[in-house]
């Protein structure tokens, strides 16, 4: 339990910054960057569990727009849990216009995706099996998938910063599958051979290995994958390649090398073998007839309030920019990113939060287009701690020194457990924002974004205002 939230008021009050003190900005200028290059606002709350009609803080240019990078993930994820709401649950249907006969379903089967940010390997086990009980034994045919949900083309991987097999850089799909990422295992036997495995499973036909085993530990490991182009005729195959030393135990890494489409056929094929069906079937895409008859509704076992955690602890992106989609999806109504853009901006001037500067991409923050400033950010995370799902808010934060992308940062310091903050790291980009509960027990709201090409200097910097704000409200 982290303590009571402030519970009652209507809208988030006006917010009025005065200067940070001079002990303060002295720690801002040893980092080398300047001033001008950051945005801050530190608000701490009133001590009571009503909100004023004017807050008092701290800040530094609070009203610059700035690229907030992974923290813009805090916009989608409010908005998400406001429109949507906490027990949401995404919804992925198995259908089909073929025929059973002896145990072989013979026709089209229809994977359509409904968008779920977390479709992993162990729900399609659990799928393979409904479908088992059924008494399907054989698949034949022509396995659609069905991604119409959203209205968004497949982007380029490599786009953003010429990584596309980096599982960062997965961009949004209906049917989307385990992130769309393989994790590739890679071991030594008796420093003799070299095993591969793969989940979700490639069939060995789908699988080339070439790794040299050489002297040396794991500091001695080269190891990449990547799709092979397929033959004529036949698939395409993963090759492992590279080098690994002999004394190293092994090495587990995740890539991203297919399209969505073939990556939901592939860990779907997996899971219905692996639960002892056959399945010969050619890949298509396209979309689901009113007349296919549902095999399988699936119900995500994954409430949206336990996806938002996952966003915001780990900063995932493939799963925020599935959810920022959903914000418009509907009954005949595809999703769009601009249509998406529209349902936050109005979720949020229903709470009274009208930012003139945001400038939302894909709601990940993975964009050198977003901005939103310190006073935005600030206002947001404040109304975020009125109602009765504040704790539940405050929570799908990552704890200081605990848990996420802050497990290690200010660990062993009193803010250990004291501070829910979300992270945001570009190349030139910088920004801390969240929660700390003071040493006097009161909240407060804390945001710092770094805009430079030196950002990354300023980890220290921003890591002391935090223990300021903690020590002095």
């Amino acid at each position: 339990m982290i303590g009571p939230c402030v519970a009652t008021a209507q809208f988030t009050p006006i917010i009025r910054f005065a200067p940070l003190p001079a002990e303060v900005k002295k720690e801002i200028s040893a980092s080398g960057i300047p001033e001008s290059a950051w945005s801050v606002a530190i608000i701490p709350l009133p001590p009571v569990v009503v909100m004023g009609p004017v807050l008092n803080g701290l800040g530094l240019n609070p009203d610059s727009p700035v690229n907030p990078a992974s923290v813009m993930k805090l916009v989608t994820t409010r908005a998400a849990l406001g429109l949507l709401g906490p027990q949401f649950r995404h919804q992925t249907r198995i259908a089909t216009t073929g025929r059973l006969e002896s145990g072989v379903l013979r026709g089209d089967l229809f994977f359509q995706g409904g968008g779920d940010p977390k479709l992993v390997v162990e729900d399609l086990d659990e799928i393979a099996k409904r479908l088992k009980a059924m008494g399907i034994e054989r698949i034949e045919g022509n396995l659609v998938v069905d991604g119409t949900r959203f209205d968004e083309p497949e982007i380029d991987p490599g786009q953003f910063d010429g990584r596309p097999f980096s599982t960062y850089n997965v961009g949004p799909h209906a049917a989307m599958v385990n992130f769309k990422s393989v994790k590739v295992s890679v071991w030594p036997e008796a420093g003799k051979r070299v095993r591969v495995m793969t989940e979700p499973r490639f069939r060995d036909q789908e699988l080339l290995q070439k790794i040299q085993l050489i002297d040396g530990g794991c500091n001695k490991n080269r190891v990449s994958a990547r799709m092979e182009p397929a033959a004529k005729g036949a698939e395409p195959k993963l090759l492992v390649s590279g080098v690994i030393g002999k004394q190293c135990n092994g090495v587990d890494f995740y890539v991203s090398v297919m399209d969505h489409a073939r990556f939901a056929m592939t860990a779907f094929r997996a899971a219905w073998e692996a639960a002892g069906g056959v399945m010969k079937v050619k890949l298509q895409t396209g979309v689901t007839p009113d007349n296919a008859r549902t095999l399988v509704q699936w119900e995500s076992p994954r409430p949206l309030i336990e996806l938002v955690a996952d966003i915001n602890k780990l900063s995932n992106n493939p799963m925020t920019r599935q959810l920022f989609l959903t914000l418009s999806a509907g009954e005949g109504r595809p999703a769009t990113r601009q249509e998406s853009r529209l349902a936050v901006k109005a979720y949020l001037a229903s709470r009274g939060l009208v930012f003139p500067e945001l400038v939302i991409d894909n709601g990940s923050g993975l964009s050198r287009e977003e901005r939103i400033s310190a006073k935005s950010l600030a206002r947001l995370l404040a109304d975020g701690l009125i109602g009765p799902d504040a704790q539940a808010w405050v929570e799908t934060l990552p704890a200081v020194g605990i848990e996420g992308t802050v497990r290690n940062r200010m660990r062993n310091s009193v803010l250990e457990g004291r501070a829910w903050l979300k992270t945001g790291t570009l190349d030139d980009v910088r920004a801390l924002a969240g929660y700390i509960r003071s040493a006097e027990g009161r909240w407060v709201v804390f945001v710092a974004v770094v805009n430079d090409p030196q950002a990354a200097k300023a980890k220290q910097a921003i890591d002391s205002l935090v223990k300021w704000a903690y020590t002095y409200h």
